[in-house]
């Protein structure tokens, strides 16, 4: 009966988390995340080299077209060179892939049928030993970028992946094809390496602060203006908090709110200042501490595309 209550409490408390995040206010932000690998912000050709192994030259495609499809305010980020050319490009992709398949015998419990009654329906499960079959598929593909101006290694990187499977007698479940298994992971490998080289725009929305706890009854009651105005007016709504803050208002969603309204406008220099007077106001909170991170990676990201754009003007 306790675990009955249990699951009931948390699948309620689910559905309110859920209904109270569809109900939140919200800020659209679009921004950046910096390659993983700042060493790229240089490179501007990549060439598709020899992957050895049963398994690299899938790769090899995945990585030309993941990289070609790679782009920044609408401009290819990299122009990617496949297979022989006689254009020198800025660096080289080169490396290895492996992937094994084994399957073992084994034992597990399943929950099965041991009695049934009338027109074959079943009255009484239980869990039974019942013989199956594991297959496990390790996977790991190793990566080199070289740079051609010096010959160095400017990026290398291993990706190990494992995955397994146990399909028992009695099971409606059948083994996957361990040919799409690692197209999966290839696919995946292709992914993470794009990620690596070249940064990512993204679209989020942030939910804003809404408590107006310690406010004044006048504070609260335009501050509450503020947070009904963001479903028509956001630019309004941010006009408001920052009306409010000019009358010497202090607290930290109208601090946490100017800030979003700062980083959804581009200003991140000013979102970042705002964001640090609002981790002092309540520090450590979580909502600021991932603003500040993600503000910060995303002026990161612009600088290293500033140095690209500067580098591609001057050759």
């Amino acid at each position: 009966m306790t675990k009955f209550l249990n699951g009931m409490i948390a699948v309620l408390t689910a559905i309110l988390c859920l209904s109270t995040a569809a109900q939140a206010e919200v800020l659209t932000i679009e921004g950046m995340t910096p390659a993983s690998s700042p060493e790229f912000a240089e490179i501007q050709s990549i060439s598709i080299e020899r992957f050895g192994g049963p398994d690299g030259r899938a790769l090899a495609f995945e990585l030309e077209d993941s990289l070609s499809a790679a782009t920044v305010f609408g401009q290819p980020y990299f122009d990617i060179i496949g297979g022989r050319s006689a254009v020198q490009s800025d660096a080289s992709l080169s490396g290895n892939v492996t992937a094994g398949v084994e399957q073992y015998d084994t034992v597990a419990k399943r929950r099965r049928c041991v009695k049934r009654g009338e027109k074959d329906k079943c009255v009484t499960y239980k869990d039974i030993k019942v013989d199956c079959l594991t297959r496990t598929i390790d996977f790991r593909a190793q990566v080199r970028a070289t740079r051609y101006s010096d010959g160095r290694s400017i990026y290398t990187e291993s990706f190990p992946d494992n995955r397994e499977q146990t399909v028992c007698l009695g099971d409606d479940e059948e083994f996957a094809s361990s040919e799409s298994v690692i197209r999966s992971m290839i696919s995946e490998t292709a992914d993470a390496i794009r990620n690596d080289l070249a940064p990512r725009e993204y679209r989020v929305e942030i939910r804003i602060l809404e408590s107006r706890k310690g406010m004044t009854k006048v504070e609260g009651n335009f501050f509450k203006a503020a947070i009904k105005m963001t479903k028509s007016d956001a630019t309004e709504a941010c006009r408001m908090w920052d009306e409010a803050a000019r009358n010497g208002q202090v607290h930290i969603s109208l601090t946490f709110n100017r800030a979003l309204c700062a980083e959804q406008r581009g200003d991140l220099d000013a979102a970042l200042v705002l964001y640090d007077e609002a981790d002092r106001i309540s520090p450590g909170k979580l909502e600021v501490i991932e603003s500040i991170d993600r503000t910060s990676a995303h002026r990161r990201a612009l600088d290293e595309w500033e140095l690209r754009q500067s580098g591609r003007r001057e050759s």
